[in-house]
């Protein structure tokens, strides 16, 4: 199925960086830059971050003169934007329409149209869903809905196959796009594998989240294992963060760090990454996790599970019941920062681990280990 990404409102961390991996890798077809809080000049500056080759296949939901100036392929109509500008004609249009009859009207001057909310919306708290799966269908098989419409609102990959069966052949993605991956792979090494290695065997497992931890090597080392990842990771549309070496976000290979319970403390790492970064932080305790929170983490690694030789100064071991206990109480206080389990980690485990309500899992020897694939295959069946 056709994908259309859109762009968060609120910055989200190597934002036009992602964006381009998405475009060029294959993973959306256009991206639409929604940014209704921009001025014209914030907007002029945001364009600039794309080269010459990516602006043809973004569309812009506001002002639209500067696709013009900037070499933007396409403009968007909207409630802001009702109408295509003199001059304008020559972009590719689309359209915002939230039922069949709007959808009939506009679609004949738009090369498509989004069409929503077809689900209750992922990235909209209380968006709900304004059609039925039979009077969709309908609409499709009497002809007032066709390939130009895109099916917006709560789509999930989940939801693919339910669209196709409606008819539509495109859809359009904010909040799973840009949610975190729940499948992250840890780096580690051996007999079969090196740091490398490894990462590349996870991507193409389809794990598209990376930490590189390499917590012997230099800088240097881990720099140049980074130098080859990182357009690994862009070819997948991957995650690329490092442990611990916050120093090394300057290099401009990662997309974010990790910070453990005896490297720099949350808050004074916050302060370097801000929303241009990604920030994870390692918890063990209920109190870690909310302090972890209350300094600005974007995502919790919370452990062990259970026994693991991959890490050393091992803490104390959680299991299912420690991971139900933390849950429950960042649910009470309304905290919803991703919470991935990790350490000894099996196939076995995952389901549990899932019903148990963690976002996601941190792997590492897991996926390494014997029969490799038939892991990853069911790690990705389980969190997706």
């Amino acid at each position: 199925m056709r994908r259309i990404g859109i762009t968060p409102e609120q910055p989200a961390f190597r934002e036009q960086e992602r964006i381009a991996a998405w475009l060029r890798n294959g993973e959306v077809e256009f991206f639409h830059i929604r940014k209704p809080q921009f001025t014209e000049q914030q907007m002029r500056e945001y364009l600039s971050a794309f080269a010459t080759d990516i602006r043809h296949r973004l569309t812009l939901h506001d002002h639209h003169r500067l696709s013009l100036e900037m070499g933007i392929g396409g403009i968007h109509l909207n409630s802001r934007n009702a109408v295509v500008a003199k001059g304008l004609e020559c972009k590719r249009i689309s359209a915002s329409c939230h039922s069949v009859e709007e959808f009939v009207r506009r679609s004949g001057q738009c090369a498509y149209c989004f069409l929503s909310p077809i689900f209750d919306s992922v990235s909209k708290a209380g968006y709900r869903s304004a059609f039925s799966p039979p009077e969709l269908k309908k609409a499709f098989a009497e002809g007032m809905l066709n390939e130009k419409a895109v099916a917006l609102g709560g789509v999930t990959n989940n939801k693919i196959a339910e669209l196709q069966g409606i008819g539509f052949s495109a859809c359009a993605s904010v909040g799973e796009l840009w949610a975190l991956p729940k499948a992250m792979f840890i780096t580690h090494h051996n007999e079969r594998f090196g740091y490398l290695e490894s990462a590349l065997h996870a991507l193409e497992c389809g794990l598209r989240f990376v930490q590189l931890r390499m917590k012997e090597a230099s800088d240097e080392d881990v720099v140049a294992i980074a130098t080859k990842l990182r357009p690994a990771c862009d070819r997948h549309a991957a995650l690329l963060t490092v442990d611990d070496r916050i120093h090394l976000l300057q290099t401009g290979l990662f997309d974010g760090v990790h910070v453990g319970k005896n490297d720099m403390p949350v808050a004074e790492a916050k302060n370097i990454t801000g929303s241009r970064f990604l920030l994870g932080a390692t918890c063990n305790t209920t109190r870690d996790a909310i302090s972890a929170i209350a300094a600005g983490a974007d995502y919790l690694g919370v452990g062990p599970f259970r026994f693991t030789e991959t890490k050393k100064k091992l803490a104390p071991v959680l299991g299912l019941q420690g991971y139900s206990d933390i849950l429950q109480t960042l649910d009470k206080q309304h905290y919803d920062t991703p919470l991935y389990a990790i350490g000894g980690i099996t196939p076995a485990d995952l389901q549990q681990l899932k019903d148990a309500g963690v976002y996601g899992v941190a792997l590492s020897g897991m996926l390494l280990g014997n029969g490799p694939d038939s892991a990853g295959e069911e790690l990705l069946r389980v969190f997706g």
